[in-house]
């Protein structure tokens, strides 16, 4: 049980500050005012504390009184099973909203969260909330004027039926999926026995290999070096002719002759040059000398004395001397000692030159060439036989392998097939099993998908809820009518259809005036509240007749004044603009300027 107990709120619509009503101190209130003043504004301020909207679809910047700019706040007090909840809402630029259980703090983080967890507590949506807390002559009961699917929705939603639906969601999932396994199962049954068929062995003899005892690694290295030669034939046939030009040349050099050659070393004349440069230049010295005394005359061209005869002869003659003997010295002895020098130098030079011959000529001459030139169609002969024998090996070898192959592949078959009928065959076992699993669970899933369906145990439970509805609507419209009214639901091809008779004739909901309408559906909506209260944990104290007598003849008023006030565990409250009834609690709505107040 759900009871709305305290509300207060400030500058809510056309209020002001500090407005308070208690809400489930009275059976039955009445709340009187004029246009305007703010009567039906009371639930919608419910709703927002609750939901955070409205049934109106009023928008949070016209809920605040634009007359006090200053916000607005809301304070629900209320009680579910034994915890006390109040909501507190402060809203100006942002919504603040604290939710307090049992004077402990349980808000979240963000407002959408808070309101998130109201709605687990609460346990009724907004459009179930609105329909059972809130009626008007412009919001008929939707349950009596809804389609067949969205009034059996109505009934699953507001008693809590939605675990039949949820169940049978479950198992139709489950079905589903049993039937997509059981379809695998089955193809993979049919995939294995169609490989074991296609895959029977007669003979499953494993075959050894061959061995391969032919080898032609010597062949191939002896024919690839007679490749080589005979690629080079041409050019090694060259090698040996010269190098047997070279053993005729050497065969003709007299190797003995140079060694009979004294000679020791090449011997330096420099010395000698030098002396004969010097010699030289003494003759050419002297002969200047005598020329510059056989044009000198008899006197002194510096001093202009006298020069004595015999002293210039004798000056000539000492030079003369000196010429004849310097060129004795260089004719004579030095060049004759430079002749034999360089004749010397000449035979070492030939002995030198008769070695080096000899031994260029010994070091060209190459040892491991044949005398005689290589024979082209020989090797060819011989080549060819090579290649003949290497290839017969080789095709025997290639028998051998391609046999060995065919017997790897033979024997490698056999293996992976004997090995994947064994494992196929347990498979096929297990899927023979797993098959009868499947189809023995399909067939209970069936049953209880079946069972837990509109036509099974959630027809049946709404079939025996409707008749229980039915009798408490026919209660409460045989007092508000007099007995003229009754209502009937008709359970027909998974089909609840509303029939309404007036004295004895069957008569359409949409043709009923507004006060016949406002009885009956004053009366569906209590019976339902009724039922409620039975078997549903989130049933409400409070109900709001927004100018439902407005509707009703004064013996409808009092007929459902009666009514009313024999439901103790409803907090009902009927608004309208001056009607009253003395046996009822009162409460006026002013207004004041622009701001309204109740008064009690």
């Amino acid at each position: 049980m759900i009871t709305l107990k305290q509300l207060k709120w400030s500058n809510c619509f056309s209020y002001g500050a500090d407005n308070e009503l208690f809400l489930n101190d009275s059976t039955l209130t009445q709340i009187i005012g004029t246009n305007g003043v703010g009567k039906s504004s009371i639930p919608l301020i419910i709703e927002e504390a609750l939901f955070n909207k409205n049934s109106k679809g009023i928008k949070k910047a016209d809920i605040p009184n634009r007359h006090t700019d200053s916000g607005y706040s809301i304070s629900l007090s209320f009680s579910k099973d034994s915890s006390e909840y109040e909501i507190i809402i402060n809203r100006k630029a942002n919504i603040k909203i604290n939710l307090i259980k049992d004077g402990e703090d349980i808000s979240s983080h963000t407002a959408t969260n808070t309101y998130k967890t109201i709605q687990e507590i609460l346990g009724l949506d907004f459009k179930t909330f609105s329909q059972l807390v809130y009626q008007h002559p412009n919001s008929s009961l939707q349950f009596l004027t809804a389609t067949d699917t969205n009034r059996k929705k109505f009934l699953i939603d507001l008693l809590h039926l939605e675990k039949y639906v949820n169940l049978f969601e479950i198992f139709k999932a489950a079905s589903r999926d049993s039937v997509t396994k059981l379809t695998e199962v089955d193809a993979k049954i049919k995939t294995i026995e169609k490989w074991l068929n296609d895959n029977k062995l007669e003979d499953t003899t494993i075959l050894p290999t061959l061995k391969v005892e032919i080898n032609t690694d010597e062949d191939e290295k002896e024919l690839q070096s007679l490749i080589v030669e005979l690629e080079n034939i041409s050019e090694k046939n060259k090698k040996i002719n010269k190098n047997n030009q070279y053993k005729k040349m050497l065969s003709k050099i007299n190797i003995s002759e140079a060694h009979a050659i004294k000679a020791e070393g090449v011997i330096s004349y420099d010395s000698l040059q030098e002396e004969a440069g010097s010699l030289q230049s003494d003759i050419n010295a002297s002969k200047k000398l005598l020329t510059k005394l056989s044009q000198l005359g008899d006197h002194c061209p510096t001093c202009e004395q006298d020069i004595d005869k015999e002293f210039k002869e004798t000056l000539i003659s000492a030079e003369q001397e000196k010429i004849a003997k310097a060129t004795t010295r260089l004719i004579d002895d030095i060049q004759r000692e430079i002749r034999s020098i360089k004749q010397n130098n000449l035979d070492y030079q030939n002995k030198v030159r008769i070695e080096e011959e000899w031994t260029s000529l010994y070091k060209s001459i190459q040892k491991d060439l044949p005398d005689n030139p290589l024979d082209h169609e020989k090797l060819s002969s011989k080549c060819e036989d090579i290649r003949n024998r290497i290839s017969s090996a080789k095709r025997q070898i290639s028998e051998i392998s391609s046999e060995n192959e065919s017997r790897t592949k033979r024997n490698t078959r056999i293996q992976v097939i004997l090995e994947q009928t064994d494992n196929f065959i347990s498979e096929l076992n297990d899927c023979k099993e797993t098959l009868d699993e499947i189809k023995e669970i399909n067939t209970h899933l069936e049953i209880l998908k079946k069972a837990f369906s509109t036509n099974g145990l959630l027809a049946y439970k709404i079939e025996n809820l409707v008749k229980e509805l039915e009798e408490l609507v026919n209660t409460y419209l045989a007092e508000l009518s007099d007995g003229r009214f009754t209502l009937e639901f008709v359970v027909s091809n998974d089909k609840l259809n509303v029939v309404i008779t007036d004295g004895g004739h069957t008569v359409d909901i949409l043709a009923l005036s507004s006060g016949e309408l406002a009885r009956v559906n004053t009366a569906t909506l209590i019976a339902i509240r009724k039922l409620m209260s039975s078997i549903s944990k989130s049933r409400l104290n409070i109900l709001f007749l927004d100018e439902v007598i407005n509707v009703l003849d004064e013996a409808g008023r009092e007929k459902l004044v009666e009514v009313l006030l024999q439901e103790e565990e409803l907090n009902t409250y009927i608004v309208s603009h001056g009607w009253t009834h003395p046996l009822l609690e009162k409460i006026e709505i002013v207004k004041n300027g622009n701001i309204s107040e109740l008064e009690r």
